[in-house]
């Protein structure tokens, strides 16, 4: 269809005698004229509407207007000039009738995309309207628009939750479980290497349950602890400043504990904790961040022990990037609707190559480097609509499809955990034979405190019959004990 700025006027005459909802976008996504029958459909008058911006970000915005801009952006398909039509998994409003949209570009002279007519109606028909060229061939990209499309029908906030956005089998876990740590008094552990959004899940359940209960952000408290960073002393202290700003009467769920690192967490600082959990278990949750399961981490001493039984009540885990292949065309959709939102431009698209290369990429920092190459693409992409392999980051462009050594061997990971291990026991074994009678010499001699070596004695499996000397051998007195 050919658009004249003559005609403009009559087509809006048009549109806004129909009983359908209707509105026009320009190139940047933003609106530009919306019908009488959409105005009612979300309870507004139009000067409320036009200049609002479309995205596919989703943005936090959780009201009728909010969900209205969310519905209208436009897929690629129509980006691109071509006809498309949308299914609605949910309304976008309470009880409005309308099952699907029609995608309409509205064409230059030069027959570039100048404006998008949306019209909502009932899906069965629109479809029928679609021409048998104008659908979207781009399998990946329907399908993360769809993803985006279902999961504003099923999270009424999302601010913080992106990185539970795909549709693998780890992050339908994911998110079903975070569902049911939004609606319920629970403590969460949340498990997965590193900058894969763990804190931001748990900020965003935070938000979800402030939600729930139609709380503001100030009634809750949401206060991160950094285990790697402090000791048992130190744990303990900021332990009590976050009891005393608990406050009475507020629910225990938005009175939040979040205890980065906890794998981290000094054995010291293990049972006190635990104490404290049980003390205050009715005032508020509690929501931990590491690498480790609670399994691996249950495994290290019966503190341990009582300390996951308390906090993975519901345990929710972020694979790396890397193995969750299949979500990537949707979070690269959402990150670059974001990126194009704060860059106050215009909603690009993903070429087919651009988008295969996204999801061919290892992703060594997992999700935060995606969120940095996606920006560094759109800063990249000038005068052009569609990102393209040249707009990308050098290292995704040119990374090797494998790593192997000179000869051809694969290169073996290295268990870094299990070899410091390995190097403590073996220092220890050495320190234990020199001063077998005195663990207070063998203790100053290592810069630990007597108390600690003992009982990495004993988590080591250091015994007596390791360290003790033969029965022939004179004992060592403390003031011979000389490692020289």
């Amino acid at each position: 269809m050919d658009f004249k700025g003559g005609n403009s006027r009559q087509l809006s005459k048009t549109l806004d005698a129909l009983d359908h909802p209707a509105a026009i976008l320009d190139r940047r996504g933003q609106i530009v004229f919306v019908n009488a029958a959409l105005c009612g459909m979300v309870a507004t008058d139009a000067t409320q509407l036009v200049g609002k911006q479309c995205s596919w970000d989703l943005v936090p915005d959780n009201t009728a207007v909010g969900a209205l801009l969310n519905a209208l952006a436009p897929p690629a398909a129509a980006r691109n000039g071509g006809v498309s039509t949308r299914v609605l998994s949910t309304p976008v409003v309470f009880g409005a009738p309308w099952t699907g949209q029609l995608f309409l570009p509205l064409l230059d002279n030069d027959q570039v995309v100048a404006l998008t007519l949306v019209l909502f109606g009932e899906f069965e028909q629109l479809s029928r309207q679609l021409p048998s060229n104008g659908a979207w061939t781009r399998a990946e990209q329907v399908q993360a628009e769809q993803i985006l499309v279902a999961t504003r029908s099923r999270w009424a906030k999302l601010d913080g939750l992106h990185a539970l956005l795909g549709d693998s089998p780890a992050i339908r876990l994911a998110m079903s479980r975070a569902q049911l740590a939004a609606s319920t008094q629970c403590n969460v552990l949340l498990v997965g290497p590193e900058q894969v959004g763990k804190s931001q899940v748990a900020r965003g359940l935070f938000n979800s349950r402030l939600e729930t209960l139609n709380l503001p952000a100030a009634a809750g408290q949401f206060f991160p602890i950094d285990c790697g960073l402090l000791d048992a002393e130190l744990v303990a202290g900021m332990l009590e400043v976050f009891a005393g700003r608990l406050r009475p009467g507020t629910p225990a769920q938005v009175q939040q504990l979040v205890l980065e690192h906890v794998n981290r967490l000094t054995d010291a600082a293990v049972g006190p904790l635990v104490h404290w959990i049980h003390q205050h278990a009715s005032s508020c949750t509690v929501t931990a961040i590491g690498r480790c399961s609670a399994k691996e981490l249950s495994e290290r001493s019966d503190d341990w022990q009582d300390l996951m039984a308390n906090l993975s009540q519901i345990e929710i885990t972020i694979p790396a990037l890397a193995e969750r292949g299949q979500d990537i065309p949707a979070l690269a959709q959402q990150a670059l609707a974001a990126s194009c939102r704060r860059a106050d431009r215009a909603l690009l698209s993903f070429s087919p190559e651009a988008l295969d290369l996204l999801i061919a990429y290892a992703w060594p920092r997992n999700l935060h480097q995606l969120n940095e190459a996606i920006d560094e693409a759109v800063a990249h992409a000038v005068l052009t609509t569609t990102l393209q392999i040249q707009h990308l980051p050098v290292e995704i462009r040119t990374f090797p499809s494998s790593v192997t050594t000179a000869d051809g061997l694969t290169v073996e990971a290295i268990e870094l955990d299990q070899l410091l291990e390995d190097v403590e026991r073996i220092v220890l074994r050495r320190a234990l034979k020199l001063s077998p009678r005195n663990r207070a010499q063998v203790a100053r001699w290592l810069s630990i405190s007597r108390p600690r070596l003992l009982r990495r004695i004993d988590q080591l499996g250091l015994d007596q019959k390791d360290s003790a000397p033969s029965r022939e051998a004179a004992p060592e007195s403390d003031d011979d004990a000389n490692p020289s």
